[in-house]
Formats: C-alpha cells, sequence, structure tokens
C-alpha cells in the first residue's frame, strides 16, 4: 500500500471531524441579520465566558482556521483519489454500466420468414410542416 493509500482514511476521519465542528462552529455565530444564533444571548451559548466581542474574535478564528483545515483536507482526497493505482466506486461495477450501449438506429431488422437479418439506417424524423390557417 502506498503512503497516499495509508493515509488516505485518516485523513477521511480528520475531514469528517472538521466538518462537524465547522457546522457547530458557523451555527452557533450570532447572525448580523436580527436573526440570532444559536450560542447568542445572555442564557446561552459561551456568553458567561466571554464577552461579545471576544466571542466574536473566537468563532471568527476557529471558522478560519477549520475552513482551512477543510480546504487542504479537501485537496488532499482529491489528489490521492486520483493518485489511486486501483479503482473502486462506492457503487460498483456492472458490467452493463462498463459496455457501451448500441444505438437505437442500427438494430438489425427481421427480414420475413428467411431468418436473415437486413441492417436497415434509420432515417431521420421529417419535420411536420405546419397547417395553413384556412379562412382568414
Amino acid at each position: 500500500m502506498s503512503m497516499l493509500g495509508a493515509l488516505f482514511p485518516i485523513v477521511l476521519a480528520i475531514h469528517v471531524i472538521i466538518t462537524v465542528f465547522l457546522i457547530g462552529i458557523i451555527l452557533t455565530q450570532k447572525n448580523e441579520g436580527g436573526m440570532g444564533g444559536l450560542g447568542g444571548g445572555a442564557s446561552g451559548g459561551m456568553a458567561g465566558f466571554l464577552s461579545g466581542r471576544q466571542q466574536a474574535n473566537l468563532l471568527t478564528k476557529a471558522t478560519r482556521w477549520l475552513a482551512v483545515g477543510f480546504f487542504c483536507t479537501s485537496l488532499f482526497l482529491a489528489f490521492s483519489d486520483s493518485h489511486r493505482s486501483t479503482s473502486s466506486t462506492l457503487v460498483g461495477n456492472s458490467p452493463a454500466a462498463t459496455e457501451p450501449a448500441a444505438p437505437a438506429g442500427d438494430a438489425p431488422a427481421p427480414a420475413g420468414d428467411s431468418g436473415t437479418t437486413n441492417t436497415v439506417p434509420a432515417q431521420p424524423a421529417q419535420p411536420v410542416e405546419p397547417a395553413a390557417p384556412s379562412g382568414q
């Protein structure tokens, strides 16, 4: 297993943890639009721990660093996935999905009772002429 392959599950776990914390931090921030955040107000959140401005600075810095971590782990996961030697998918490979489908117009048409087939190329559909208005 290559070095990227060994780090992939570890970085993926860190990525998920950063994502959960980033969502939580964003939801606890005070909304400037007047709706308020989940942690805003005097009774909830970190109001007793820090003043309003210190709390905003801490949440802004934490959001910034979590966003940088999220971006870096996203880049690493994308890079390591594109350089993996084995191609694995979440759904799995089915034989029908890997074979290209034959065009519908090139299907052989039966030729009576002889059992032979004739290939008839599909004709493009002709546009319908609009009917002229009558009595106008």
